[in-house]
């Protein structure tokens, strides 16, 4: 396991793309659009993990969907920042049942994937969710230049986020505050919600 990607709420993505490239010194790529989701979103390679800019796409499309949903609701009472975290598996299934969480399936041009905890790290958004890629389909942050994904800052419930990741190693930093995604270091730089 290990930090996949972290997922940044955008109102509008092409300034969200144009403030973190200046940030981060790392250039942000066309996603697409989430199936189903209402969302849709540009990538930020960085090498080992990304950052996902996600907008909304279509409001009424995204009101339906939960990932919409609480995008919007993100958008609207706390502007843009750093609302998700996701972790890579290899085989999503037996954390789905350790969890006892759904399996279900994002898909955009480009990429299909298996996730599971989606709908428990919006509730709480500390958690991460989970992800698998579909074989054959490239990890879209091979290939960036920022330094890799080092570490993430949560504020949360540190035993309840110990008990989610189960035996895994991540590079987690608990602070105080508000349940949620305070912070990612991006190589030896950070972005702060």
């Amino acid at each position: 396991m290990r930090i996949d990607h972290v997922i940044y709420a955008a109102g509008n993505l092409a300034a969200a793309a144009a403030r973190l490239e200046s940030e981060l010194g790392a250039t942000a790529v066309a996603g697409g659009r989430h199936q189903g989701l209402g969302t849709r979103n540009l990538i930020m390679p960085l090498g080992e993990g990304y950052l996902e800019l996600l907008a909304v796409r279509d409001p009424e499309e995204a009101a339906s969907s939960a990932l919409g949903a609480a995008l919007q609701a993100r958008i609207a009472h706390e502007g843009d920042g750093l609302m998700a975290w996701a972790v890579a598996v290899d085989d999503i299934e037996p954390v789905a049942a350790r969890l006892g969480t759904a399996i279900t399936t994002i898909t955009r041009e480009g990429l299909t994937a298996q996730l599971t905890g989606l709908a428990e790290s919006l509730r709480e958004p500390f958690l991460p969710f989970f992800v698998a890629r579909d074989p054959g389909v490239r990890d879209p942050g091979a290939g960036g230049y920022g330094g890799g994904i080092s570490w993430i800052e949560v504020a949360g419930d540190a035993g309840r986020l110990e008990r989610w990741l189960g035996d895994a190693e991540i590079p987690v930093r608990i602070s105080e505050g508000v349940p949620g995604v305070r912070a990612v270091g991006i190589g030896d730089r950070e972005l702060r919600t």
